[in-house]
């Protein structure tokens, strides 16, 4: 898949392959239905920086790319498009009509980035964790505090990473081979990203990122990876509906997974929290 290509090569795409990646991701019917010209000149970069990037991912040419996109995005993605095309139509021309269109096409698009299968993997891996680490900034922090909240009610012991690099340094200094750390990543790798999982690695414990489309150019590459595009422009205004939503599929999986301890460990909470009121 391009997707997995390029988080192979993450680490070595140039500024302006950067902005093509991203661009690529962003609106893949662009790219899968394009010239290079069209897609050099959306982000403004010149014309052969598309066809060394291109190269770089393993195509002869840009036909052979377009190819593949067509194979990967469009056949999916042409429903949800026009799901939401015509509800922009439909509306009043509101601001609420806009979002929902792109709120609910954002969503219908979720399953061409990842699958049940995926899901159902990150669920076991975290509940099988000795310990589990959540690291968001800005507006990330909200899911990083919402998935603390749920997973400490499946009984996980659970720790939110937080404050200026020393104070992140000697929460890392903790780490196991038995934990995973759960990062939020959105538009852009947050301030302390990368000294955050190569000390994940140093620990031999795991880390697992939920981001953006920018995802895919994260470095270092963190052993788990979910990227989903969310909705509006990544110049304007995004929103956390579709992590969210990924972050509500993980823990009803967890839930599916280990129903019995589950119901049991919420059966406790509800006992302690009459007690505690």
């Amino acid at each position: 898949m391009i997707s997995s290509k390029v988080q192979e090569l993450a680490g070595s795409f140039t500024r302006a392959e950067k902005k093509l990646v991203q661009a690529i991701f962003e609106r893949p019917q662009v790219a899968a239905l394009g010239t290079a010209t069209e897609l050099a000149q959306g982000v403004e970069v010149h014309e052969a920086a598309v066809t060394r990037l291109v190269r770089k991912l393993g195509f002869e040419n840009y036909s052979s790319f377009r190819s593949a996109m067509q194979s990967e995005f469009i056949p999916s993605q042409e429903p949800a498009i026009r799901m939401g095309n015509s509800l922009a139509r439909a509306s009043d021309g509101s601001l609420l009509s806009s979002l929902v269109a792109q709120e609910i096409t954002a969503l219908s698009l979720i399953e061409n980035h990842i699958g049940m299968a995926l899901i159902n993997e990150i669920a076991s891996e975290l509940m099988q964790a000795s310990r589990i680490f959540l690291f968001g900034r800005g507006n990330a922090e909200t899911l990083s505090l919402l998935m603390l909240k749920r997973l400490r009610r499946f009984g996980k012991d659970t720790i939110q990473l937080s404050g200026d690099p020393r104070e992140l340094a000697e929460q890392a200094l903790s780490f196991r081979p038995a934990d995973i750390v759960l990062i939020f990543a959105f538009r852009r790798a947050p301030r302390g990203y990368a000294p955050l999982v190569e000390s994940i690695r140093e620990a031999k414990a795991r880390s697992l990122v939920i981001s953006g489309a920018s995802g895919a150019l994260l470095s270092p590459v963190p052993d788990r990876l979910m990227n989903v595009p969310r909705s509006g422009e990544q110049d304007a205004f995004q929103t956390l509906t579709v992590p969210m939503t990924i972050c509500n599929a993980i823990i009803l999986a967890a839930g599916a997974q280990h129903k019995e301890e589950s119901l049991r460990m919420l059966d406790r909470l509800g006992t302690l929290i009459r007690r505690f009121e």
